[in-house]
């Protein structure tokens, strides 16, 4: 008895291993595959280390790394203030001299805020400003974009601008109207969103916008001026669009100038950009955004990469020091190495949203922060991770959004062009939890696939049988 209860235990690893190996010889034909698989408790029978040294780009889930720094080293009640400071002096309802919006790049600021900070001028009974309105970003330094953002991506929304100047998300919503088969789109944006679109849009069938390349390109002008050319399907009456922000300052001078104007205050001066010195700045009021951990949460159910990207410079910044995509991504690996012992030298990071195509990262780094969140399930980033087809970037994942995967799986996804990840934990049906980091890159299919693709069966596949031998 004793005897065949050794050779099961010696003969298992050897036949689970044949069995998940001939599920990777299923990805996408010429694609890299890394995977990782440890136990959380200490008698979980399966671990698999696949490959799991490549390097390979980490898309969304390098979110992981900034959210556990940023819950480190900020803490989770950690708030971006905006600020309003003046100097002058009042006489009846004008103000002569100078105001000053000191902008530190708060993921949240609105409309509405931007209100209540101006609010105070009409509370002071101030009606006329002889002086200039100044713009302070000196928060930040260096690129508003980091190094690796597709240029054919920057009039998207999700590549939006980390400026310290950062008002609606950097983000403004419009649509093309489909008016009929080969007829022009009508183009709307609401009048108050301040950005100039011209539109050449025209309505094809999907056939004929295949047979043409004919497809829906968005040339970005200065300012924040935009032109929209080539074919839309006549499948949908509205089509949403949303479009980034090219120039944050251009766009917050016209928010500020609409505010004044709603609040009937009138400026002599100009609006332009200025750093606040130490000469005679008062206080005047300011405004906060929500906690660290509120961001966090959204930034990981959401995969937002502006929280990422914002965030990952605030990291960054000191006193006298304005923060960067080069220095946050420092001060994060930094926190990482002295706070969780993963060492991130060798891995190539630009960013924080993992929106670069630069970002190169090992599956066996992912699992090891992993495995110290686990240690720490107080953490924010822990807890907020979504799950599957519950919430989050997993409530409709076609992988694991049905039974038996459907609420077994808690992780961050991450999708870039060629690649698609998922790291984090999965509950199996023996009742174990595991970690589990799959990276799938190099993916090259058919533009139109039928669905399921064959990356979603290969997904599925594969968790699923974690999932029944973990």
């Amino acid at each position: 008895m004793l005897l065949r209860l050794f050779i099961l235990l010696i003969l298992a690893p050897v036949v689970h291993a044949a069995e998940w190996k001939k599920i990777l010889d299923q990805a996408p034909a010429g694609s890299q595959v890394a995977l990782v698989v440890e136990p959380l408790g200490a008698n979980a029978p399966l671990q698999i280390h696949y490959r799991d040294d490549r390097f390979l780009p980490p898309a969304s889930t390098l979110k992981l790394f900034t959210a556990t720094a940023a819950e480190l080293e900020l803490g989770e009640d950690y708030r971006f203030e905006t600020r309003l400071w003046h100097r002058g002096q009042q006489r009846n309802g004008r103000w002569q001299g100078d105001w000053l919006l000191e902008f530190r790049g708060a993921p949240d600021l609105n409309r509405q805020q931007l209100a209540e900070l101006l609010e105070v001028l009409r509370q002071q009974s101030v009606r006329e400003i002889e002086g200039d309105l100044l713009l302070d970003v000196s928060y930040f330094t260096g690129y508003d974009r980091a190094i690796g953002w597709p240029w054919n991506n920057l009039g998207v929304c999700y590549s939006a601008p980390a400026s310290a100047l950062t008002l609606e998300g950097n983000c403004v919503a419009a649509s093309l109207t489909n008016q009929g088969q080969d007829r022009p789109a009508r183009f709307f944006v609401p009048a108050h969103q301040p950005i100039e679109v011209t539109s050449e849009v025209v309505v094809r069938t999907q056939d004929e916008i295949d047979a043409e390349l004919c497809e829906l390109e968005s040339w970005v002008g200065p300012g924040n001026r935009y032109h929209l050319s080539g074919c839309i399907n006549d499948r949908r009456e509205v089509l949403p669009l949303n479009f980034a922000i090219n120039d944050p300052i251009a766009h917050g001078k016209a928010l500020v100038r609409q505010e004044l104007s709603r609040l009937g205050i009138v400026l002599r001066g100009e609006i332009r950009v200025d750093r606040r010195d130490d000469q005679g700045w008062q206080l005047a009021s300011q405004v906060e955004s929500a906690p660290l951990a509120t961001l966090l949460t959204e930034m990981l159910q959401d995969s937002d990469n502006l929280i990422a990207d914002l965030t990952l410079k605030n990291l960054g910044a000191a006193e006298h020091t304005p923060g960067s995509f080069a220095r946050g991504v420092r001060a994060m690996k930094n926190s990482i190495l002295t706070r969780t012992g993963i060492d991130l030298t060798l891995s190539k990071v630009t960013d924080g949203s993992g929106l670069s195509r630069d970002n190169l990262m090992q599956a066996s780094q992912l699992a090891q922060l992993l495995q110290w969140l686990a240690r720490h399930p107080d953490m924010t980033t822990y807890k907020a991770l979504p799950v599957s087809g519950e919430n989050g970037t997993l409530k409709y994942r076609r992988s694991t959004r049905q039974a038996p995967l459907k609420g077994a799986i808690q992780a961050k996804s991450g999708t870039v062009n060629g690649t698609r990840n998922l790291a984090g934990y999965i509950t199996t049906a023996s009742g174990e939890r595991y970690v589990f980091v799959l990276m799938l890159s190099g993916i090259s299919l058919p533009d139109h696939m039928p669905r399921p693709t064959p990356v979603t069966v290969f997904e599925k596949s594969l968790l699923e049988w974690i999932y029944h031998n973990g």
